[in-house]
């Protein structure tokens, strides 16, 4: 009989991927995979799939130690618990009806409907007309989409169907529960040759031991001897066994390494010792005050005002139950303490262990303890029929034993015991959903947007940086950019600016030495380009009308001139060539060649450049004067011309021009003028170029040297 199961609600549990059943069935047995249901926050329900019925209905029951009888929700069934199922229901249509009623009382629910036969199948094993219960009333039990039913496989004694319908010899149906129809079928070359179930159950949040139910056969992968398998006697307080229940020998909770043994006293029943029986339909261990107080007792706990105990989360409750024929057979801590539902981190933690005296007093049947999965996790359990060595000759199902195998280490189970509820760590070495919040802190997602921008920004503005080192090692290369960052010329320019500025009148013109300094300092940067408009001093070309001669340029050379009257870029390339002295400037690109356009030429006469100051070595700067009464009159040529030179051989300051000196001489005579010049002269005097007319004082016209 199945003993409370507690209203959940049902989802597919956590846990290692389905591995492959073991085994082919028939006389060598199976071995199938189940899989473990959640059913509440500290509930579970271990299921196996079944198929129902000529139409193969694929249906899953759970596995229940505690009882005896199989049902299904039919679709008949309309309360909550069979709703929770999604529409996944059994269809009695095409079985055959008994014209029998169930009903089976549970400690907590209640299921009835009409027993009908049909099919079911088991792995590979099929039982023909199978007694089962098309429940249409179930109340308090969790079913989902997950599982359907319960599969009883207590003993045969315990089953309410064959009470209702009795088992026959014949082979006529009758009511005789699935696990004596499976291990009596005929031919016996279909029936599983060994008469046993086995199980084992996963512990949820790890891998270590898988949820299985063997049917004539030992999982290799638990069992590799099953030598070490011991069995216990069944006792029975009526004439026939109902459960698989043996008694208890001894419990003992170990606190700091010390053995402390709980008291026991005579069974309920008045037997010399507690009895205990197996229901895997029960997610407790369901025990009487007097053993429960023994065993939180040893923790110095004792119960709530509510009944039930509780236990710090950091605290292990290590212990072990010897039950008749066993060894030992230790606990895992964490399977007989659980956090309270929703409280991650809750103090105190509820115990697994419950005391319900008055359940236990209106079933003496039950006994003193009930041992649901938090023990059956720890042992490898073998229901058989008959003891072993199996003898299938003659199955007679009255002679049934228990067989148990511990599974659990009790020095590795207070290791992970210390890393889940003390470090907060997984217990499978999966991330634990709890162990999150306090070992990974996320960012939230505008944080990482942020963050994102931030390095995308200094991306940029690295690159740019590195771009714009790139360009400056470039134009340093070029000449293009002085060492100390300025462009080429504009350091002297601007000390020019700086000085012109300051001066008050044409007396205040800077003294001869620093202009040859800084027109020195600009010649010697560009001493590389050459000029081929003229070579020597004597004979300096003058247009009256540039716009004609650049005229004749984009002509012959079909692309714009150099910007002679561009004024505001001193620093044009070009600008350097268009009046010259000696040959300090490189030849234009594409410079004409053509004697055609050397027509109207000017030359200076010896009289004229002797006129020149020798303290004037290399001529620069000169403005037109301002008038005033204290300026001292000038004989030179600039005062009578009223012309502002910057040296010999420069264009006209103004608008007057010697005009009288104009007469045409080819190009190729420039050649012995060069000579002459040189030897008159004797000194290098570098080109400068007409700055646009000062707003202030439209007389005076700016004049700057650009070498």
């Amino acid at each position: 009989m199945t003993l409370p199961k507690s209203a959940r609600v049902s989802s597919r549990a956590e846990g290692k991927q389905r591995a492959r059943d073991e085994g082919t069935g028939g006389t060598g047995g199976m071995v199938l995979n189940l899989e473990m249901v959640t059913t509440s926050y500290d509930s579970v329900a271990y299921t196996v799939p079944v198929s129902v019925g000529s139409a193969q209905q694929n249906l899953s029951l759970q596995v229940d130690t505690g009882s005896s009888d199989l049902w299904l929700a039919s679709k008949s069934c309309s309360t909550a618990s069979c709703l929770s199922t999604n529409g996944r229901l059994y269809d009695p249509s095409s079985s055959t009806p008994t014209n029998t009623n169930f009903t089976i009382n549970y400690l907590s629910g209640t299921v009835s409907g009409p027993i009908v036969w049909d099919s079911v199948q088991l792995g590979t094993y099929i039982v023909q007309n199978q007694a089962l219960a098309a429940a249409n009333t179930v109340s308090d039990e969790p079913l989902s989409v997950d599982f359907d039913g319960i599969l009883g496989l207590a003993l045969p004694s315990n089953s309410v169907i064959e009470q209702e319908i009795p088992s026959a010899t014949s082979d006529n149906p009758d009511g005789a529960p699935f696990s004596s129809n499976l291990f009596s079928m005929s031919p016996a070359s279909t029936a599983p040759s060994q008469p046993f179930f086995s199980l084992t159950f996963a512990r949820p949040g790890s891998d270590a031991i898988p949820s299985l139910l063997g049917i004539g056969m030992h999982p290799s992968s638990v069992v590799p001897d099953p030598s070490k398998i011991n069995y216990s006697t069944l006792v029975s307080q009526d004439i026939s066994m109902l459960f698989w229940k043996t008694n208890v020998q001894a419990i003992t909770v170990y606190v700091n390494g010390q053995a402390r043994p709980v008291v026991l006293t005579e069974s309920i029943t008045g037997a010399a010792f507690p009895t205990a029986l197996l229901d895997s339909g029960v997610p407790f261990i369901i025990t009487t005050s007097s053993i429960a107080n023994g065993i939180y007792g040893a923790l110095g706990i004792s119960p709530a005002s509510d009944g039930s105990y509780y236990v710090p989360c950091t605290t292990p409750l290590n212990m072990t139950i010897t039950l008749d024929g066993q060894p030992e057979l230790p606990i895992h801590p964490l399977d007989l303490t659980s956090e309270p539902s929703g409280q991650q981190d809750s103090q105190y933690c509820v115990g697994l262990i419950q005391a319900d005296d008055s359940q236990l007093a209106a079933i003496p049947d039950i006994g003193d303890m009930v041992l649901g999965v938090p023990f059956m996790r720890n042992v490898y359990t073998v229901l058989a029929y008959e003891p072993p060595p199996f003898d299938s000759s003659v199955y007679t199902g009255i002679r049934p034993t228990l067989g148990l195998m511990g599974l659990t280490n009790i020095t590795e189970a207070l290791d992970e015991f210390n890393n889940v509820r003390v470090l907060n760590q997984p217990l499978g070495g999966a991330p634990s959903q709890q162990a999150a919040p306090s070992n990974d802190t996320k960012m939230s997602v505008g944080l990482e947007v942020l963050i994102g921008l931030i390095g995308f920004f200094a991306l940029c503005v690295t690159l740019f940086g590195l771009k714009w080192f790139m360009t400056r090692r470039q134009w340093k290369k070029q000449g293009m950019v002085d060492t100390d960052g300025g462009k080429k010329g504009e350091g002297d320019y601007r000390a020019y600016q700086l000085t012109r500025q300051n001066l008050q009148s044409s007396d205040d013109v800077p003294p001869i030495s620093t202009l040859r300094t800084l027109a020195y300092s600009s010649y010697s940067t560009r001493k590389e380009k050459v000029s081929e408009y003229t070579f020597d001093s004597s004979g300096t070309r003058v247009e009256l009308d540039p716009v004609d001669e650049f005229g004749e340029w984009n002509v012959k050379y079909k692309h714009s001139p150099p910007s002679i009257f561009d004024l505001s870029d001193p620093w044009d390339p070009y600008a350097a060539n268009r009046d010259t002295i000696v040959g300090t400037d490189a030849p234009l690109p594409d410079s004409p060649t053509s004697l055609d356009f050397f027509t109207t030429n000017h030359r200076r006469t010896l009289d004229e450049i002797n006129g020149v100051r020798e303290s004037t070595s290399v001529p620069l700067l000169a403005e037109r004067h301002h008038r005033r009464s204290s300026s001292q009159s000038s004989d030179s040529d600039i005062a009578e011309t009223s012309v502002g030179m910057a040296g010999v051989g420069t264009v006209a300051r103004g608008s007057q021009i010697i005009t009288g000196l104009h007469h045409g001489l080819p190009r190729s005579d420039n050649d012995d003028r060069n000579s002459s010049s040189f030897d008159s002269c004797n000194e290098v005097v570098a080109p400068s170029w007409r700055f646009s007319t000062s707003h202030e004082h439209p007389d005076i016209v700016d004049v700057i040297d650009i070498h």
